[in-house]
């Protein structure tokens, strides 16, 4: 089915996913550099790019839909996810563990993109046997991501985990089942976000804190809640996906990795090395 585009997509024309890409990266290399720099930075930069890693687990629903090759992107997600998780290791012995780079999306969407290709494979399968088997590697996968979101694997001063698991791969399964219905999708997610916010304590009031600043930068720095700040991005959206090329096809493979050990590199550089 022709996925909706939105009123206002159709009629300002909207953003192509190559442009919701590079906007998205653009802000996620401020928030990254708020984690490195936060003492220099604002904490309300980190509530302005809550938007970005749901609005990368959004297209990559829609990739899965249009590629032609939905195996040989599963294997380009996992490959960058081992080679992401090698580059985190490393970043361990060259920057210490007080510089070291944590973060690995790729994993997070490798595992996400396994869910929905276990759970497709289960929808077109032609015999029950297989339906099943199918599903049940989904719904063990499921589990298994949502676990090690929670709880990752710590090897010394290692940690293997999905990072935005919980978020992620929740806004991957909703837009995935609701595939083709803009209106479900967006309210299905809506309530699923709003149950998030209740079961992780919800907002915390400014009563409870010394000041109003107090509040506010608490509130910006445990933002991770606020998923549906993605929303505006899926109405902008209009359904194309842009100029192809090879530049625009792999570009976020080599920035993500990219940015990160620039980031971390001038804050060892800048703030002391191993100290």
């Amino acid at each position: 089915m022709q996925q909706e585009t939105s009123l206002s997509a159709r009629r300002f024309g909207g953003l192509n996913v190559n442009q919701l890409k590079y906007l998205a990266a653009a802000f996620m290399v401020i928030d990254n550099a708020y984690f490195s720099f936060d003492t220099v930075i604002p904490a309300w930069v980190h509530l302005i790019t809550r938007f970005v890693a749901p609005l990368f687990a959004f297209l990559m629903v829609e990739g899965f839909f249009h590629t032609h090759d939905r195996r040989k992107y599963l294997l380009r997600l996992w490959l960058a996810a081992w080679i992401m998780e090698a580059g985190d290791l490393l970043s361990l012995a060259v920057l210490g563990k007080k510089y070291q780079i944590y973060d690995n999306i790729f994993l997070t969407l490798a595992v996400a993109f396994t869910l929905i290709y276990l759970f497709e494979s289960g929808k077109l399968a032609d015999e029950k046997r297989k339906k099943v088997l199918f599903y049940v590697l989904g719904g063990l996968l499921l589990a298994a991501g949502y676990y090690f979101s929670l709880i990752p694997v710590v090897i010394g001063n290692f940690a293997i985990g999905l990072e935005g698991g919980m978020q992620l791969l929740s806004v991957v399964l909703i837009f995935y089942f609701f595939y083709g219905n803009r209106r479900k999708q967006i309210t299905v997610f809506l309530i699923w976000n709003a149950v998030f916010l209740l079961l992780m304590g919800g907002i915390v009031l400014p009563g409870n804190y010394s000041s109003l600043k107090d509040w506010f930068d608490d509130f910006c720095s445990n933002s991770d809640g606020l998923v549906f700040l993605f929303l505006p991005f899926v109405f902008l959206y209009n359904g194309q996906k842009g100029r192809k090329s090879a530049f625009n096809q792999y570009f976020f493979y080599i920035f993500y990795p990219a940015h990160l050990w620039i980031i971390h590199l001038a804050a060892f550089l800048l703030r002391g090395g191993m100290g």
